[in-house]
């Protein structure tokens, strides 16, 4: 028999499906993981010529621009990807909140507007865009994966600052999406919606937590969205997917009314930011949202624009005198799978050939880093995720039990001058950390510091269901509060001849031992494959100059 729990989740399900067009349902049965392990090549045998031209030909920026001079009205470019996000949802299942009414209604009114005034409404004008389940929408719900956080829609008074920017910008919010339960795991799974799959290959997972974002953004049922990342929770899904996706510096872009989890802690402040097909269009998304001066209405933000200086600055010396990259293999915690190890290595071949210098990285270990992450989300005990379980008695996934335990008192807690020393760990790190980037100018051959740094966003291209451990090599960048962005290389192939080296690694720990031996070339076929750039604080123009020049390279 079920319980109110299970019965509130299941009605939301059956909510989410019903405003799902039903000329756009996928005839059932629907194809099952096996039949159909990529989801991503379907949708086009289901849309109009019209349709796939509008989804998969366009970067954002050239479809905001088509919208502006009109080739394109909004109307049909928000059908076209509410018929993509239908079809996605039902293969990945990743849409938390499907807003299509609202949207078209929306798009019928800038159309209106661009006829009578002859112009758009702002940079963004008639362009579909997805969010995740914690930005703040009027009439619909944010439930961050919590069954006690349904019934309760949004009003005007409590949305999120950033979607008030983006639809003065002309932006047209579509869907929101799937999210793990209180966010805090790194595989997407919760008692509403479920388990949120791999588009590329749906055995295994999209990531976490921003796990439905990346899937639908990978569908094409959104060239663009916005996450949150405080350990992992971009990079990786957007690495999983086969996307770019920038982690800014906090205090770059405005946090204002999104919904969290751990609200007021601050040693490790989790940020928002853009997951994109394109590193043009996480520019154009870090450009719009700041020259709309974010820090006159959120005291969190900085007061700094977009820096163009910054990124013609790369791109003249990426032509002249070359960059100066770190490469980071490994950890010395969890050694990656082989096709992460061959990714980097194509890269740091694809850099040499192209003029660039490339250093071993050897920092302060990151271990540490991990460790200081890890006792920042466990400080209270896990106290507030099992009592906001507990406002509809609903049980912890198996991936947010993992970490807090299937019951409170699980694991200890932190006291407040434990707290403070934990503070005090993160600033030694961060100053060690940077006292080792500067030291790079000596054994550079420019004499200049080390532009950015290539390593793994994750020891494995993805991971099956409940085996998502490991965010070390995400969680570094968040301790230290560095920018970061993922850069898509290539995929998983089967057929690949793996080197016998990689596969006789000595494993350092059981965790390492258990993610090295859970590499199945048959297995993560087709997974797309990244690596990670880390730059240094508020360094978001220089990364994405950096990733732009990658694209270039990689071709």
């Amino acid at each position: 028999m079920a319980t109110d729990w299970q019965r509130v989740g299941q009605q939301k399900r059956e909510t989410i499906n019903s405003l799902l067009p039903p000329q756009w349902k996928l005839a059932e049965p629907v194809p099952d993981a096996d039949s159909l392990p990529n989801a991503t090549k379907l949708p086009r045998s289901l849309l109009t010529e019209r349709e796939i031209e509008i989804t998969e030909t366009h970067t954002a920026q050239q479809l905001a621009q088509k919208l502006a001079d009109r080739t394109y009205t909004a109307t049909e470019v928000t059908r076209a990807f509410c018929h993509r996000a239908t079809i996605a949802h039902q293969l990945v299942n990743c849409l938390s909140e499907v807003l299509f009414d609202s949207a078209l209604k929306r798009a019928g009114e800038l159309d209106s507007y661009i006829a009578t005034y002859r112009k758009p409404v702002g940079p963004l004008h008639g362009l579909p865009i997805s969010l995740k389940d914690q930005f703040r929408i009027e009439g619909a719900e944010t439930s961050v994966g919590y069954v006690g956080w349904l019934g309760k829609p949004e009003t005007a008074e409590t949305e999120s600052e950033i979607v008030r920017m983006l639809i003065k910008s002309g932006a047209v919010v579509h869907a929101k999406t799937n999210v793990p339960t209180g966010l805090m795991a790194i595989e997407t799974n919760n008692n509403i919606v479920g388990y949120t799959w791999n588009a590329f290959n749906r055995h295994l997972s999209s990531g976490g937590s921003s796990g439905g974002e990346a899937s639908l953004i990978a569908m094409k049922g959104s060239l663009i969205g916005l996450g949150t990342d405080i350990g992992a929770s971009i990079r990786l899904p957007a690495s999983a997917n086969g996307l770019y996706g920038l982690k800014p510096s906090s205090g770059r872009l405005p946090y204002k009314g999104v919904a969290n989890t751990m609200e007021g802690q601050n040693i490790v402040e989790s940020v928002v930011g853009p997951i994109a097909h394109r590193p043009s269009d996480l520019q154009l998304m870090m450009e719009t949202l700041l020259s709309s001066k974010p820090w006159e209405r959120d005291p969190c933000v900085l007061p700094l624009p977009w820096r163009e200086i910054e990124q013609v600055e790369i791109g003249r010396r990426a032509r002249t005198s070359g960059l100066c990259f770190g490469v980071m293999r490994w950890d010395g915690m969890v050694m990656p799978h082989p096709p992460i190890l061959q990714a980097i290595d194509k890269i740091v071949t694809r850099l040499r050939e192209n003029g660039h210098e490339v250093v071993e990285w050897m920092p302060p270990s990151h271990a540490e880093a991990f460790e200081i992450l890890f006792q920042v989300f466990t400080a209270d005990g896990g106290a507030e995720i099992h009592k906001t379980l507990a406002l509809s008695n609903e049980p912890p996934v198996p991936q947010v039990a993992m970490s807090y335990g299937t019951e409170p008192g699980s694991l200890p807690t932190t006291s407040i001058t434990e707290y403070w020393a934990l503070q005090l760990r993160k600033r030694s790190f961060q100053e060690r950390y940077a006292s080792y980037w500067q030291s790079t100018a000596s054994t550079t051959s420019s004499g200049r510091v080390v532009d950015a740094v290539i390593m793994p966003v994750a020891p494995s291209a993805s991971v099956k269901p409940g085996q998502g451990r490991y965010f070390g090599y995400t969680g570094v960048a968040n301790v230290l509060d560095y920018s970061a962005v993922t850069i898509p290389v290539g995929m998983v192939n089967k057929e690949s001849d793996f080197s016998v080296e990689w596969r006789g690694h000595v494993p350092v720990s059981d965790m390492d031992r258990e993610i090295w031996e859970s590499f199945d070339p048959g297995d993560f076929h087709g997974a797309p494959v990244a690596i990670q750039l880390l730059g240094r604080r508020l360094e978001e123009e220089k990364l994405l100059a950096i990733a732009q020049e990658f694209e270039r390279w990689l071709l």
